[in-house]
C-alpha cells in the first residue's frame, strides 16, 4: 500500500474528525469516558501510544490513558493476568507462554510496533545480530560453540535463538553460551571481546559501528524465519475485555489514527513527528536522527505486508512453533491463533475509520 494513499487517508480523517461518515459508522459504540491502565515498557519508545497521547487521539477517544511503566513486557503479562493492569505492551511469545502454563487470562488484540526488512533491503530491525567483523562468524550456523549476548536470558530473543539452532541442528544447550547483557552494555561487551556476538537493538548496533569494524549476519525476521515480526503487542486482560470490549476498540482507534498521521508525516518529514517523540524520549538530536533511520524509518512500509496493525495468523502460528521448539513451552501444549488473538476490535475499529482491509494479509 503506497504511502500516497495514507496520506489521502489521513486527510480523510482530519476532514472528518470522527464525525459525519466515521462518526455515523460508530453511533453504536459506547463513548462514555473511560480510564484504561497501560502497562509500559520502562525507557523504550513506542512512538504509536506517544502519538496517540500528544496529539489528542486518545482524548477524541473520550479515554483517559494511564501509563504504568514496568521493567519489561514479562512483568507486564504478568500484572495483566492478575488484574492489575488494564491494558499492555506484551509480545505473542509472552502471551503464548502464559496461555499454555496458566490458562488464558489474557488477549492479544493488535500489533503496537513491528520489525521488518523492506522489499528495498532496508533493515527496520528490532534486534540485530552482530559480530566482530574478520573473526569468521558470516552467518547464524556460524555462532556454534560461540558466547552470544542476550538481554535477558528470559528475553523472546533467547527463544527466537534456541529455536533456530534446534532447527539448524545444534543443541542450544551445548553449542551456544548465552550471556544475559543489557542493551545499553552489549557494544562493549562485544568490541571488549566479553561476547563474540550480540543479539543488539538498533542503539547497540549503531554503538559498536562507532568503534570498530562489525557485521550484522541476521535480524529479528530471520531469527524467526519471518516476512515480518512485532516488537512489541497489545494484551488486554480478559475480564477487563468482557466488561468493557467498546473501550478496547475505542484504544486501538486512536492508535489506528495516530498511525495514520504518523505515516503521512514520515513521508514528508514532517518535523512534528521527529519533535514529538524526541520530547518524550527526551532525545538528542543525533539520538532523533538515528531512531529515524533505524527503527522508526518503517511506518508506512508495514503495511505492503500486513494490515495495519493486525498480528497474523502466520506470525501468531509460527511464534507457536518457536515455543515449542525452544523450550518455552511443553511440545503437546494445546495451543492455537484462535486461543491467543482476537481480530474484532481491530477489524471493528479499521472499518470504523474507513481504512481497508485485505484478506490476503491476514
Amino acid at each position: 500500500m503506497g504511502m500516497a494513499r495514507w496520506t489521502s487517508v489521513a486527510a480523510a480523517i482530519a476532514m472528518v474528525a470522527f464525525t459525519g461518515a466515521a462518526q455515523a459508522q460508530t453511533k453504536q459504540i459506547d463513548m462514555s469516558p473511560a480510564k484504561i491502565r497501560f502497562g509500559y515498557v520502562t525507557g523504550v519508545a513506542f512512538p504509536t501510544i506517544i502519538v496517540a497521547q500528544q496529539k489528542g487521539f486518545f482524548a477524541k477517544e473520550n479515554l483517559t490513558v494511564e501509563n504504568i511503566f514496568l521493567a519489561g513486557t514479562g512483568p507486564i503479562i504478568e500484572a495483566l493476568s492478575a488484574g492489575n493492569l488494564d491494558m499492555g505492551n506484551s509480545t505473542p511469545l509472552l502471551a503464548i507462554a502464559a496461555t499454555a502454563k496458566g490458562g488464558a487470562k489474557t488477549t492479544l488484540v493488535s500489533a503496537h510496533e513491528y520489525s521488518l526488512t523492506d522489499k528495498q533491503g532496508n533493515q527496520f530491525e528490532g534486534a540485530y545480530i552482530t559480530v566482530r567483523r574478520g573473526e569468521g562468524i558470516k552467518e547464524l550456523k556460524d555462532l556454534k560453540g560461540k558466547r552470544v549476548a542476550i538481554n535477558d536470558i528470559g528475553s523472546s530473543y533467547t527463544y527466537f535463538m534456541r529455536a533456530k539452532m534446534v532447527e539448524m541442528g545444534m543443541n542450544p544447550d551445548k553449542d551456544l553460551t548465552i550471556i544475559p547483557v543489557p542493551f545499553n552494555q552489549m557494544a562493549g561487551a562485544l568490541l571488549q571481546n566479553q561476547v563474540d556476538a550480540m543479539v543488539a537493538s538498533a542503539d547497540g548496533l549503531l554503538q559498536a559501528r562507532d568503534r570498530a569494524p562489525v557485521d550484522v549476519i541476521g535480524t529479528q525476521t530471520t531469527l524467526e524465519g519471518l516476512d515480518i515480526s512485532v516488537t512489541s503487542s497489545i494484551s488486554v486482560n480478559n475480564e477487563f475485555y468482557k466488561k468493557n470490549p467498546d473501550v478496547v476498540v475505542r484504544f486501538i482507534r486512536a492508535e489506528l489514527a495516530a498511525r495514520v498521521w504518523m505515516d503521512a508525516a514520515l513521508a514528508k518529514r514532517d518535523p512534528e513527528l521527529f519533535d514529538i517523540v524526541a520530547a518524550s524520549m527526551k532525545y538528542t538530536p543525533e539520538r532523533s536522527k538515528a531512531f529515524w533511520e533505524t527503527r522508526g524509518g518503517y511506518y508506512g512500509k508495514d503495511t505492503e505486508l500486513v494490515n495495519l496493525m493486525d498480528l497474523p495468523r502466520r506470525l501468531i502460528e509460527r511464534q507457536i512453533v518457536v515455543a515449542k521448539t525452544s523450550g518455552l513451552v511443553s511440545k503437546d501444549a494445546n495451543l492455537s491463533y484462535e486461543m491467543l488473538m482476537d481480530q474484532k476490535p481491530l477489524k471493528e475499529a479499521t472499518a470504523s475509520l474507513g481504512l481497508k482491509w485485505d484478506p490476503a494479509k491476514d
